[in-house]
């Protein structure tokens, strides 16, 4: 059994895992890739979030991975889903949130057939791709985004835009490395500024999957000021969640260093 498992320095999830795996003397059972010295493997491998994880090629987890379950896996147990209809959505959707490049684009394009064409990263969020009755239930939950994607990208808007601004943040944190006022996150990046980051970031590398949508675009610009809007509103919440959380893994690192 083949298992490889695509991380990001920066991701808490992936730096959790790893130390789980290392606690239960697994590690030496799966291969580690960096996406960020390997980033052209993720892309080919289509991986939208991490944690990734793929055993002999297949992904069975993206973003979220449970332990317990996993550490089955690596033991040699055959782990078989009964997924019931009724959650499909909800645990699709909470996969989406908890990946930035699906949020953002999603968030953006609002093309619901077209996103659930990446069926790899659908199945392995909603556990499908450990169900007997997987392609059936796939086929029922594209029809179903199809029809009702905006209804549910609504209902699950706060955490929508609570990932986009989070990301900013984060991102302004690792630009600057000091906290910026708000008076200067607006003079630095106004609302267009903002837009044209929002679709760049949703869009992948150079151009593949990139959509630019022009500022006169009345209902994108609604939808990406509202983002804007919460971010300017939470602005100082967020960074001090995400000052928190980077100084985590700053410290994990410089433990994993000394370890090692």
């Amino acid at each position: 059994m083949r298992v490889e498992i695509f991380t990001h320095k920066n991701c808490t999830e992936c730096n959790l895992l790893l130390e789980y795996l290392d606690q239960k003397g697994l590690l030496g059972k799966v291969q580690i890739i960096d996406t960020e010295l390997y980033p052209f493997l993720a892309l080919e491998r289509g991986v939208i979030s991490t944690p990734s994880v793929f055993i002999d090629g297949k992904l069975v987890y993206a973003g979220t991975v449970d332990f317990q379950e996993f550490e089955k896996i690596l033991q040699g147990e055959k782990i078989v889903k009964k997924i019931n209809k009724d959650e499909l959505v909800d645990k699709l959707m909470y996969g989406i949130v908890d990946s930035f490049a699906a949020t953002a684009w999603l968030y953006v394009n609002l093309d619901f057939d077209s996103f659930m064409a990446q069926k790899d990263f659908v199945m392995a969020v909603t556990g499908l791709v450990f169900s007997e009755d997987a392609e059936e239930q796939y086929n029922y939950l594209r029809n179903l985004m199809i029809k009702n994607g905006l209804e549910y990208v609504k209902k699950w808007e706060d955490k929508m835009l609570r990932n986009i601004s989070s990301n900013f943040v984060r991102e302004i944190y690792w630009l600057y490395g000091s906290k910026l006022s708000l008076e200067q996150i607006k003079a630095k990046y106004p609302l267009e500024v903002f837009a044209h980051w929002l679709m760049v970031r949703g869009g992948s590398t150079g151009r593949v999957g990139l959509r630019i949508h022009p500022l006169t675009e009345k209902d994108t610009m609604e939808r990406i000021s509202k983002a804007y809007m919460y971010m300017i509103n939470n602005y100082d919440q967020l960074w001090e969640k995400v000052e928190k959380e980077q100084k985590s893994l700053k410290s994990i690192e410089v433990e994993r260093k000394a370890i090692l």
